[in-house]
Protein backbone atom coordinates (compact mmCIF):
# COMPACT_ATOMS: atom_id res chain seq x y z
CA UNK A 1 0.00 0.00 0.00
CA UNK A 2 1.28 3.23 -1.13
CA UNK A 3 2.34 6.13 1.54
CA UNK A 4 0.03 8.60 -0.03
CA UNK A 5 -3.23 5.78 0.02
CA UNK A 6 -2.10 5.10 3.83
CA UNK A 7 -1.91 8.76 4.48
CA UNK A 8 -5.73 9.65 2.72
CA UNK A 9 -7.51 6.88 5.12
CA UNK A 10 -5.41 8.16 8.20
CA UNK A 11 -7.05 11.62 7.12
CA UNK A 12 -10.44 9.64 7.90
CA UNK A 13 -10.14 8.90 11.36
CA UNK A 14 -11.96 5.52 10.58
CA UNK A 15 -12.33 4.76 14.78
CA UNK A 16 -14.15 8.04 15.15
CA UNK A 17 -16.64 6.56 12.89
CA UNK A 18 -17.69 3.76 15.36
CA UNK A 19 -19.15 6.52 17.51
CA UNK A 20 -21.42 7.40 14.61
CA UNK A 21 -22.11 3.71 14.48
CA UNK A 22 -22.88 3.10 18.20
CA UNK A 23 -25.09 6.24 18.87
CA UNK A 24 -26.79 4.89 14.94
CA UNK A 25 -27.27 1.43 17.33
CA UNK A 26 -28.84 3.71 20.15
CA UNK A 27 -31.62 5.10 17.70
CA UNK A 28 -32.20 1.32 16.33
CA UNK A 29 -32.42 -0.19 19.50
CA UNK A 30 -34.72 2.34 20.91
CA UNK A 31 -36.90 1.90 18.25
CA UNK A 32 -36.86 -1.77 19.04
CA UNK A 33 -38.64 -1.35 22.09
CA UNK A 34 -41.69 -1.05 20.68
CA UNK A 35 -41.14 -1.95 16.81
CA UNK A 36 -40.31 -4.98 15.18
CA UNK A 37 -37.07 -5.48 13.72
CA UNK A 38 -36.38 -4.88 10.25
CA UNK A 39 -34.54 -6.61 7.81
CA UNK A 40 -30.68 -6.70 8.63
CA UNK A 41 -30.07 -5.27 4.79
CA UNK A 42 -32.69 -1.95 5.22
CA UNK A 43 -30.61 -1.19 8.70
CA UNK A 44 -27.14 -1.83 6.97
CA UNK A 45 -28.30 0.83 4.16
CA UNK A 46 -29.58 3.32 6.86
CA UNK A 47 -25.99 2.62 8.70
CA UNK A 48 -24.14 3.41 5.05
CA UNK A 49 -25.92 6.67 4.86
CA UNK A 50 -24.66 7.65 7.89
CA UNK A 51 -20.85 6.38 7.56
CA UNK A 52 -20.12 8.42 4.28
CA UNK A 53 -21.64 11.68 5.79
CA UNK A 54 -19.86 11.37 9.08
CA UNK A 55 -16.65 10.20 7.03
CA UNK A 56 -17.10 12.99 4.92
CA UNK A 57 -16.49 15.37 8.19
CA UNK A 58 -13.36 13.78 9.24
CA UNK A 59 -11.91 14.88 5.74
CA UNK A 60 -13.60 18.83 5.72
CA UNK A 61 -12.74 19.08 9.01
CA UNK A 62 -8.92 18.30 8.23
CA UNK A 63 -9.37 20.40 5.19
CA UNK A 64 -10.69 23.63 6.49
CA UNK A 65 -9.09 23.35 10.01
CA UNK A 66 -5.01 22.54 9.29
CA UNK A 67 -4.00 26.14 9.76
CA UNK A 68 -5.75 26.05 13.12
CA UNK A 69 -4.30 22.61 13.73
CA UNK A 70 -1.06 23.49 13.07
CA UNK A 71 -1.30 26.77 16.00
CA UNK A 72 -1.17 23.66 18.49
CA UNK A 73 -0.32 19.75 19.02
CA UNK A 74 -2.40 17.05 18.23
CA UNK A 75 -3.87 14.65 20.48
CA UNK A 76 -5.84 11.56 20.92
CA UNK A 77 -9.20 13.28 20.63
CA UNK A 78 -8.43 16.81 19.12
CA UNK A 79 -6.05 18.24 16.73
CA UNK A 80 -7.26 16.46 13.36
CA UNK A 81 -5.34 13.70 12.07
CA UNK A 82 -2.19 15.86 11.87
CA UNK A 83 -1.86 14.09 8.08
CA UNK A 84 -2.10 17.65 6.55
CA UNK A 85 0.62 18.93 8.49
CA UNK A 86 3.28 16.25 6.54
CA UNK A 87 1.46 16.32 3.41
CA UNK A 88 0.05 19.69 2.64
CA UNK A 89 0.00 18.10 -0.82
CA UNK A 90 -3.31 16.21 -0.26
CA UNK A 91 -5.34 18.99 0.72
CA UNK A 92 -6.74 19.21 -2.37
CA UNK A 93 -7.68 15.13 -2.50
CA UNK A 94 -9.44 15.96 1.00
CA UNK A 95 -11.45 18.45 -0.01
CA UNK A 96 -13.02 16.26 -2.91
CA UNK A 97 -12.94 13.23 -0.84
CA UNK A 98 -15.21 14.54 1.69
CA UNK A 99 -17.66 15.99 -1.17
CA UNK A 100 -17.60 12.86 -2.87
CA UNK A 101 -18.51 11.30 0.54
CA UNK A 102 -21.74 13.86 0.78
CA UNK A 103 -22.88 13.17 -2.85
CA UNK A 104 -22.58 9.31 -1.69
CA UNK A 105 -24.44 9.39 1.29
CA UNK A 106 -27.25 11.62 -0.31
CA UNK A 107 -27.30 8.99 -3.32
CA UNK A 108 -27.06 6.06 -1.18
CA UNK A 109 -30.44 7.99 0.63
CA UNK A 110 -31.75 7.99 -2.98
CA UNK A 111 -31.69 4.44 -3.44
CA UNK A 112 -32.87 3.56 0.25
CA UNK A 113 -36.15 5.38 -0.72
CA UNK A 114 -36.38 3.22 -3.59
CA UNK A 115 -36.67 0.20 -1.83
CA UNK A 116 -38.00 0.93 1.65
CA UNK A 117 -41.13 3.11 2.87
CA UNK A 118 -39.66 6.13 3.99
CA UNK A 119 -41.47 9.74 4.66
CA UNK A 120 -41.68 12.64 3.07
CA UNK A 121 -38.44 14.59 5.10
CA UNK A 122 -36.09 11.58 4.69
CA UNK A 123 -33.83 13.03 2.14
CA UNK A 124 -34.44 16.44 3.87
CA UNK A 125 -33.10 14.49 6.99
CA UNK A 126 -30.14 13.28 5.25
CA UNK A 127 -29.58 16.30 3.16
CA UNK A 128 -29.74 18.72 6.69
CA UNK A 129 -27.04 16.58 8.65
CA UNK A 130 -24.74 16.20 5.30
CA UNK A 131 -25.03 20.13 5.47
CA UNK A 132 -24.44 20.87 9.37
CA UNK A 133 -21.44 18.51 9.24
CA UNK A 134 -19.66 20.23 5.78
CA UNK A 135 -20.65 23.93 7.51
CA UNK A 136 -19.32 23.30 10.71
CA UNK A 137 -15.91 24.32 9.48
CA UNK A 138 -16.39 25.30 5.52
CA UNK A 139 -16.79 29.23 4.89
CA UNK A 140 -19.21 30.88 4.66
CA UNK A 141 -20.77 29.68 7.91
CA UNK A 142 -17.70 27.91 9.66
CA UNK A 143 -20.11 27.08 12.75
CA UNK A 144 -17.15 25.97 14.59
CA UNK A 145 -15.37 29.66 13.89
CA UNK A 146 -18.69 31.19 14.52
CA UNK A 147 -20.12 30.33 18.02
CA UNK A 148 -22.26 27.98 16.63
CA UNK A 149 -20.47 24.79 16.84
CA UNK A 150 -21.66 23.39 19.38
CA UNK A 151 -24.84 23.94 18.89
CA UNK A 152 -23.74 21.78 15.49
CA UNK A 153 -22.76 18.80 17.59
CA UNK A 154 -25.69 18.62 19.96
CA UNK A 155 -27.74 18.28 16.76
CA UNK A 156 -25.39 15.81 15.67
CA UNK A 157 -25.01 13.79 18.91
CA UNK A 158 -28.36 13.97 19.96
CA UNK A 159 -30.89 13.93 16.35
CA UNK A 160 -28.79 12.86 13.19
CA UNK A 161 -26.99 10.28 13.99
CA UNK A 162 -29.59 8.32 16.42
CA UNK A 163 -32.19 9.82 14.59
CA UNK A 164 -30.71 8.15 11.12
CA UNK A 165 -30.88 4.86 13.40
CA UNK A 166 -34.37 5.31 14.20
CA UNK A 167 -35.76 6.63 11.01
CA UNK A 168 -34.46 3.38 9.58
CA UNK A 169 -35.51 0.86 12.22
CA UNK A 170 -39.61 2.61 12.36
CA UNK A 171 -39.73 4.51 9.09
CA UNK A 172 -40.80 7.49 10.78
CA UNK A 173 -40.07 9.97 13.83
CA UNK A 174 -42.68 10.20 17.23
CA UNK A 175 -43.23 11.52 20.63
CA UNK A 176 -41.38 7.76 21.94
CA UNK A 177 -38.11 8.73 19.91
CA UNK A 178 -38.17 12.30 21.26
CA UNK A 179 -38.74 11.20 24.82
CA UNK A 180 -36.08 8.94 24.85
CA UNK A 181 -33.60 10.70 22.34
CA UNK A 182 -32.92 14.45 24.27
CA UNK A 183 -30.94 13.41 26.99
CA UNK A 184 -28.39 12.85 23.79
CA UNK A 185 -28.33 16.65 22.98
CA UNK A 186 -26.74 17.20 26.34
CA UNK A 187 -24.37 14.55 26.16
CA UNK A 188 -23.49 16.19 22.77
CA UNK A 189 -22.28 19.38 24.39
CA UNK A 190 -20.64 17.39 26.80
CA UNK A 191 -18.59 15.78 24.36
CA UNK A 192 -17.91 18.72 22.31
CA UNK A 193 -16.39 20.72 25.29
CA UNK A 194 -14.55 17.84 26.14
CA UNK A 195 -12.69 18.04 22.49
CA UNK A 196 -12.03 21.65 22.64
CA UNK A 197 -10.52 20.94 26.02
CA UNK A 198 -6.67 20.57 24.64
CA UNK A 199 -7.28 23.26 21.75
CA UNK A 200 -8.09 26.13 23.56
CA UNK A 201 -4.68 28.35 22.92
CA UNK A 202 -4.57 27.24 19.18
CA UNK A 203 -8.25 27.86 18.77
CA UNK A 204 -8.03 31.13 20.50
CA UNK A 205 -5.11 32.16 18.36
CA UNK A 206 -6.88 31.28 15.25
CA UNK A 207 -9.84 33.48 16.32
CA UNK A 208 -11.98 30.50 16.53
CA UNK A 209 -14.81 30.90 18.89
CA UNK A 210 -15.29 27.79 20.49
CA UNK A 211 -17.10 27.63 24.04
CA UNK A 212 -13.74 26.67 25.84
CA UNK A 213 -11.59 29.61 23.74
CA UNK A 214 -14.42 32.29 25.03
CA UNK A 215 -14.71 31.13 28.35
CA UNK A 216 -11.81 29.38 29.67
CA UNK A 217 -11.68 25.92 30.31
CA UNK A 218 -13.12 25.96 34.00
CA UNK A 219 -16.11 27.45 33.31
CA UNK A 220 -16.78 25.03 29.73
CA UNK A 221 -16.06 22.21 32.10
CA UNK A 222 -18.86 23.69 34.89
CA UNK A 223 -21.24 23.73 31.63
CA UNK A 224 -20.06 19.90 31.01
CA UNK A 225 -20.73 19.05 33.93
CA UNK A 226 -24.66 20.91 34.50
CA UNK A 227 -24.87 19.13 30.79
CA UNK A 228 -24.40 15.66 32.06
CA UNK A 229 -26.69 16.37 35.29
CA UNK A 230 -29.16 17.45 33.09
CA UNK A 231 -28.90 14.53 30.42
CA UNK A 232 -29.28 12.25 33.89
CA UNK A 233 -32.39 14.08 35.08
CA UNK A 234 -33.47 13.63 31.19
CA UNK A 235 -33.13 10.28 31.25
CA UNK A 236 -34.77 9.59 34.77
CA UNK A 237 -37.72 11.21 33.46
CA UNK A 238 -38.11 9.01 30.59
CA UNK A 239 -38.21 6.09 32.95
CA UNK A 240 -41.78 6.32 32.81
CA UNK A 241 -41.95 5.45 29.01
CA UNK A 242 -39.78 2.39 29.55
CA UNK A 243 -38.25 0.75 32.67
CA UNK A 244 -34.48 0.15 30.88
CA UNK A 245 -34.25 4.30 31.22
CA UNK A 246 -34.04 3.81 35.18
CA UNK A 247 -31.20 1.57 34.32
CA UNK A 248 -29.55 4.05 31.46
CA UNK A 249 -30.15 6.53 34.48
CA UNK A 250 -27.67 5.16 36.93
CA UNK A 251 -25.26 4.26 33.77
CA UNK A 252 -25.20 7.53 32.58
CA UNK A 253 -24.01 8.98 36.52
CA UNK A 254 -20.27 7.66 35.23
CA UNK A 255 -19.79 10.49 32.38
CA UNK A 256 -21.29 12.97 35.31
CA UNK A 257 -18.95 11.80 37.53
CA UNK A 258 -16.07 11.76 35.70
CA UNK A 259 -16.63 14.92 34.30
CA UNK A 260 -16.69 16.19 37.74
CA UNK A 261 -13.05 14.63 39.06
CA UNK A 262 -11.30 15.95 36.24
CA UNK A 263 -12.97 19.84 37.06
CA UNK A 264 -11.14 19.15 40.63
CA UNK A 265 -8.62 17.34 39.77
CA UNK A 266 -7.36 18.14 36.71
CA UNK A 267 -4.93 21.34 36.23
CA UNK A 268 -6.27 24.39 34.23
CA UNK A 269 -3.26 24.03 31.87
CA UNK A 270 -2.71 22.25 28.97
CA UNK A 271 -1.52 18.82 30.05
CA UNK A 272 -3.92 18.85 32.69
CA UNK A 273 -6.94 19.12 30.13
CA UNK A 274 -5.39 16.58 27.62
CA UNK A 275 -5.51 13.88 30.45
CA UNK A 276 -8.63 15.45 31.70
CA UNK A 277 -10.40 14.79 28.12
CA UNK A 278 -9.60 11.69 27.78
CA UNK A 279 -11.31 10.60 31.16
CA UNK A 280 -14.07 12.52 30.38
CA UNK A 281 -14.40 11.02 26.97
CA UNK A 282 -13.82 7.25 28.43
CA UNK A 283 -16.75 7.99 30.53
CA UNK A 284 -19.21 9.12 27.13
CA UNK A 285 -17.34 5.72 25.76
CA UNK A 286 -18.36 3.59 28.62
CA UNK A 287 -21.93 4.79 28.69
CA UNK A 288 -22.89 5.05 24.78
CA UNK A 289 -21.63 1.38 24.58
CA UNK A 290 -23.46 0.58 28.42
CA UNK A 291 -26.22 1.87 27.35
CA UNK A 292 -26.90 0.36 23.81
CA UNK A 293 -26.12 -3.36 25.38
CA UNK A 294 -28.94 -2.22 28.19
CA UNK A 295 -31.25 -1.83 25.83
CA UNK A 296 -30.26 -4.96 23.53
CA UNK A 297 -31.03 -7.10 26.80
CA UNK A 298 -34.86 -5.32 26.81
CA UNK A 299 -35.42 -6.03 23.52
CA UNK A 300 -39.03 -7.94 23.59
Amino acid sequence: MSSTLCALIRLGRLPFVLGGVVLFAYGVLVAGLTEPSPVPARLLLGCLILAAGQLSVSYSNDYFDRRTDALGKRTHISGGSGVLGERPDLAPAARWIALGLIVASLLLALYYILLYPAPWYFLLFVLSGNLIGWYYTAPPLALAYHGGGEVATMLTFGLFMPGMGYLTATGEFNLFFFATILPLFFLGLAFIITVELPDMEADHAAGKQTLVASLGRKKAQVIAIFACALASLLFFMAGPVHQVFWMITLLSLVPLTLTAVTLRACPPDRDGAVSGAGLTMAGLVVFLIGADTLLLFSLP
